[in-house]
């Protein structure tokens, strides 16, 4: 027995949900006799650490390991695709288990995520039909609050959702807070994280869809295009997890005293320091600034956090009011 072994969970628990799907603890999976009993084909791990080489290597089963601690910080919405395919690929083989170490967050949150979307379910329908199956479930409320927006969306990521673009730059800043200072590492692996937030640069990118809305008045070049906005409405600060208005922003008057947008590639160091100055990429004339740590107090009275704040008197808008 490994050595992490002994403190776990006394014994092996876990719950049919439906036909080919088995939520349960990490001792159930750990037990070969548990695994054979109920014909388990795929095991879903979300957990701070893998199975051992003696679970996965057993033969004719297939595994997927998706490493995710139970803080309400943590994203796992961005791993509710992957998750779901590989349920269905159980189900369709054999039976599928997902655990995490006490069968209660972590892995019913991945099935509750499964189910809305193969159901079209809110969020309470899917609690509820998994609690009725195992009792002792209890996403924390980071996690909750993700299987909403993945409603909102429509049960899938949407990468042009305001809304979750608000959720991924709360994490980004999250990310880049928690580390102190970016190192050069640090840089990259946040990049690999985070590639979905950089907006690509107007100047050397073409996009009939997305036209140029906002030009550096000094030197006219084009800087950021409508898509890469952040809007706001007067004195709310936004949340991706309380902006009501961000799915509908055409019903509401939006703020236009502060300019606010998405990090744009032409930025440049804005990893290298936690906050600084955004200067145009061809004049280097002072457009703005940015703050992953304290964000910017618009004068509307909206804290906005992390900020990319362009000044308006250094820029001239194209297309917007």
């Amino acid at each position: 027995m490994d050595e992490d072994e002994e403190y776990l969970p006394e014994s092996a628990d876990l719950n049919k949900i439906e036909e080919g799907l088995y939520l349960g603890n990490i001792t159930a999976a750990l037990d070969t006799d548990v695994l054979k009993k109920y014909r388990i084909s795929h095991i879903l791990t979300v957990d701070s650490k893998p199975l051992p080489t003696r679970i996965t290597e057993l033969p004719g089963m297939s595994f997927l390991y998706i490493e995710v601690d139970d803080i309400y910080t943590e994203d796992i919405l961005c791993y509710f695709e992957e998750a779901i395919k590989f349920i269905e690929d159980g189900q369709q083989k054999g039976s599928t288990f997902v655990h995490c170490y006490f069968g209660m967050s972590r892995s019913a949150t991945l099935v509750m995520a499964f189910l809305m979307k193969k159901y079209k379910l809110n969020l309470d329908e899917a609690l509820n039909r998994v609690k009725e199956r195992r009792r002792c479930i209890g996403p924390n409320p980071g996690f909750l609050k993700q299987l909403l927006l993945y409603h909102s969306m429509g049960w899938q990521v949407m990468e042009t959702n305001i809304q979750y673009r608000l959720y991924r730059m709360e994490g980004a800043g999250f990310s880049l807070r928690s580390s102190y200072s970016v190192s050069k590492e640090g840089s990259v692996q946040f990049l690999e994280k985070f590639h979905d937030l950089i907006q690509p640069d107007p100047r050397t990118t073409t996009s009939e869809s997305d036209p140029v809305a906002l030009r550096c008045r000094t030197c006219r070049s084009g800087l950021v295009r409508q898509g890469s906005l952040l809007p706001h409405c007067p004195k709310e600060s936004p949340g991706w997890s309380n902006s009501e208005w961000s799915g509908k922003s055409e019903a509401f008057s939006l703020c236009a005293q502060g300019i606010y947008t998405l990090p744009i590639a032409w930025m440049g160091d804005i990893l290298s320091e936690l906050q600084g100055k955004i200067m145009c990429p061809k004049c280097r004339a002072k457009i703005g600034s940015y703050d992953w740590i304290k964000g910017h107090q618009c004068p509307c009275g909206a804290n906005i956090k992390p900020a990319f704040h362009i000044i308006p008197s250094k820029i001239d808008k194209c297309i917007f009011g």
